[in-house]
């Protein structure tokens, strides 16, 4: 299912689309994306292309989990830790992943809005389900040739807070904020109209829960940690 959802992305990626990577938790969503950036470092270096970087932001509490997991599944990814109060923003080409939280996007749009990257993917998306917040504003900012959103949890209160997600992935998709708003308060008992909305999102969103993959997933690990 992995080699499935990398599939799935690089499609997004071949039709100029963006599109949210939503399967459940503990199914390697990181791992994922991890592929996908390794496969576009090794066909810059290939295809001689211009190598441009990868900018992913994260939650604050994921940055060494997304350090340790590049380690492991890519090790020559050039990650750049972006965070902390001394951060420093090298040339573009002396890294391949670019790697900052929400909040230091939020701070430095504007030094990083002046850039050009490959990708621009968020991490834990749901922090930017309010469209009128400083962090959703901020990421619409961002250039980059391709999109990507990751969460278990594409929708946690409303259906207003796809639009926030859409227009970071495909501005302009869902239209007016206040019209899609609108149209999902109008919606909320009428199950054809959320049945339209879904399959007209399908193909840009990606969820697999435990269940579905359950005969690939491995053995369950136990580890008991005295404190």
């Amino acid at each position: 299912y992995q080699k499935e959802g990398l599939g799935w992305l690089h499609f997004l990626r071949d039709f100029g689309l963006g599109g949210c990577l939503a399967d459940d938790m503990g199914l390697g969503k990181t791992v994922q994306v991890l592929a996908l950036l390794e496969a576009r470092r090794l066909r810059r270096l290939k295809k001689g292309e211009e190598r441009r970087p990868s900018l992913v932001i994260v939650p604050k509490s994921l940055i060494f989990n997304w350090i340790d997991e590049a380690a492991r599944f890519a090790p020559k990814l050039r990650i750049h830790n972006f965070t902390g109060v001394e951060r420093e923003l090298p040339e573009p080409s002396e890294y391949d992943v670019l790697l900052t939280t929400y909040a230091t996007m939020r701070i430095e749009i504007l030094q990083l809005s002046k850039l050009r990257f490959d990708y621009a993917i968020l991490d834990e998306a749901t922090a930017i389900k309010n469209g009128t917040a400083l962090a959703a504003k901020a990421s619409r900012l961002l250039v980059a040739d391709h999109r990507l959103a990751m969460t278990g949890t594409p929708v946690e209160n409303h259906l207003g807070e796809l639009w926030s997600l859409f227009e970071f992935l495909n501005p302009g998709m869902l239209g007016a904020s206040a019209a899609f708003q609108a149209f999902s308060r109008k919606s909320a008992g009428e199950n054809g109209s959320i049945e339209m909305l879904a399959h007209a999102l399908r193909p840009y969103l990606l969820r697999r829960t435990k269940e579905q993959v359950l005969t690939e997933l491995p053995e369950k690990m136990e580890q008991t940690i005295h404190c």
